[in-house]
């Protein structure tokens, strides 16, 4: 069972992933003049603190 609980998740998280992706590239559509390199910052496990963009950490990490 944990096997399968495993696997379940990395599908999701791939999945979710592959949708943020997908985003970005509607983006680049959309908005043509976007900076790239802005762009390639982007990450689904970003959070936005303060107007800046910062990697996700765990509220349990320690």
């Amino acid at each position: 069972m944990e096997e399968l609980v495993e696997g379940l998740q990395v599908e999701v998280g791939a999945r979710y992933d592959t949708g943020f992706q997908f985003a970005i590239e509607q983006l680049k559509v959309v908005f043509p003049d976007l900076d790239e390199a802005k762009l390639g910052k982007l990450d689904a496990l970003n959070w936005i603190v303060d107007g800046k963009l910062v990697p996700f950490v765990p509220t349990d990490a320690a």
